[in-house]
């Protein structure tokens, strides 16, 4: 673990070597070379909504980038599918919710045997986080 700490540590810009200093639990991470927490650490500086100055312009963007993600011709499916997976994780990262069309949550409880007058809310929230 103390090797890939290293190895993920050596890695890390400038800007954001200082912005990793700064956090509350560095002395601890770096101690312990807890690459884990290093990892967690660096996806929430990547990540870091707060640092925008409009935050609703901010997450706008976000949601627009997300939308505008495609394949392209020398994308493979699996480069496809995590950017995806990638843009979505962005978007609840930051506490927000995707919209997700009425009409594919009923298809798809329709094809596990429901409907969605009948569904409870659980199944409901299970076909929208599979969509």
């Amino acid at each position: 673990m103390k090797t890939i700490y290293s190895i993920i540590w050596g890695q890390v810009s400038d800007v954001l070597w200082h912005r990793i200093h700064a956090l509350n639990n560095f002395k601890t991470m770096n101690s312990e070379a807890d690459a884990l927490a290093l990892l967690t650490a660096l996806r929430n500086q990547a990540f870091n909504f707060q640092s925008h100055k409009d935050q609703a312009q901010a997450l706008q963007e976000d949601i627009c980038r997300f939308y505008r993600i495609n394949q392209g011709k020398t994308d493979s499916c699996q480069a496809d599918m995590d950017g995806y997976k990638n843009g979505r994780q962005v978007i609840t990262h930051i506490g927000e919710k995707l919209p997700v069309c009425s009409a594919l949550v009923d298809a798809d409880l329709k094809a596990n045997g429901l409907y969605c007058a009948s569904a409870t809310t659980k199944q409901i929230d299970a076909s929208e986080r599979g969509l």
